[in-house]
């Protein structure tokens, strides 16, 4: 009985050797962080829907997540690493530039708060950027979706391998290789869409791989470069992610991970699982204001018509008024209107032609009370 119950112990202590084992070798995360074993700071956070928030519209700052437990990569250690997650970029508003990029990292410590903001990713300084100390001896894959003058050889939004500085060793510009047609296909980092991203390092070469979500992971990495991690990896190195901001902002996201020491425990991302980041806000169309000086014009072009129809009026009006004498005042008008007598004379119709005196031509007409109609006589 005793015997047994022995047994019983040491199975159950080698089963949670072999459980801790494990998760210390591989972990994924696919609906969510909100249960995630992560250590977080600066200004990231996780949302209660799960995603992992690294930054957001606040200028001049960074957000770091790590995995807490940190991974052995002693000399007897097999020096290799495999891990999927999904990003997504998503700038201010749409057709906005937005900044400055997330970055994987795999660091000796989850402690980065010698790091600056904009291009250093929340990762590097300009003093770990010139110096040996352990501190930067670190990876970073960097998708800096901001033009970073004089920090890479791209200045536009790349793809980059980041060892102790922000100077990438080696930069693409986003993009992806399409199985189906046989060639790449440009991605755009801030459209706000979910891109997957593969990083994969079997301990001599380091193959780095984008895609859309609904692609699978191209035949073709993106970047593939021969390298010793053994020089640069401490004994403990923590994975995880950093993003920062800088006058340009992002809303930068995780939404899913998976991790795993070796190639065959990588643990698929159920993608319809995944949270989903908010989508890029759309720009309200403004109504365009009329410009002040424009509507003063218009004011004052409607003042100076009417003040010429006015006059206009005005002349026609005196023109065809009526003279009176002093006498018809006080016996009345003893006359015809000019408008009677064109009324009167079918328009002073030749036809109703009498004859030429002294002072003009003498016509006939009919008064305005009565019918008249200009005829012809037929002699």
């Amino acid at each position: 009985m005793v015997c047994r119950l022995y047994l019983v112990l040491i199975f159950s202590c080698v089963h949670l050797i072999f459980l801790s084992s494990q998760q210390k070798t591989r972990f994924v995360y696919n609906d969510g962080f909100d249960q995630a074993d992560l250590y977080v700071d600066g200004i990231a956070r996780i949302l209660p829907d799960g995603l992992l928030q690294l930054t957001y519209a606040t200028k001049l700052q960074m957000g770091h997540a790590f995995f807490k437990q940190p991974f052995d990569y002693g000399p007897s250690s097999l020096l290799s690493f495999y891990t999927h997650f999904v990003c997504a970029l998503v700038p201010p508003k749409l057709g906005a530039d937005g900044g400055h990029g997330i970055a994987f990292v795999v660091s000796p410590s989850t402690d980065l708060s010698y790091a600056e903001q904009a291009q250093f990713l929340g990762v590097f300084s300009n003093e770990t950027s010139s110096s040996s100390s352990s501190s930067s001896h670190l990876l970073a894959i960097e998708l800096d979706s901001v033009y970073s003058v004089g920090v890479d050889k791209l200045e536009n939004p790349h793809v980059g391998i980041d060892v102790y500085s922000p100077k990438s060793i080696e930069s693409a510009l986003p993009s992806y290789f399409s199985n189906v047609l046989g060639k790449n296909e440009s991605i755009n980092l801030l459209s706000g869409e979910p891109i997957q991203v593969w990083v994969d390092y079997d301990g001599s070469f380091l193959n780095v791989s984008l895609a859309p979500l609904e692609v699978q992971k191209p035949n073709l990495p993106l970047m593939s470069t021969a390298i010793n991690l053994s020089e640069i990896f401490q004994e403990k190195m923590y994975v995880g992610f950093s993003a920062a901001t800088a006058k340009l902002t992002s809303n930068q996201y995780i939404l899913g991970w998976s991790f795993s020491r070796s190639k065959e425990q990588l643990q698929t991302l159920d993608l319809s699982k995944l949270p989903q980041a908010p989508p890029v806000p759309r720009e309200e169309k403004q109504k365009k204001q009329v410009p002040l000086v424009f509507i003063v014009l218009v004011i004052l072009l409607v003042v100076l018509v009417l003040m010429v129809l006015g006059g206009a009026y005005w002349y026609r009006r005196n023109k065809y008024a009526e003279v009176r004498e002093p006498w018809e005042k006080e016996y009345g008008p003893h006359r015809f209107s000019y408008k009677s007598l064109y009324k009167a004379t079918n328009g002073f119709c030749k036809d109703g032609r009498v004859g030429k005196g002294g002072f003009g031509e003498v016509y006939k007409g009919t008064a305005p009370k009565q019918a008249y109609r200009c005829e012809k006589t037929v002699t």
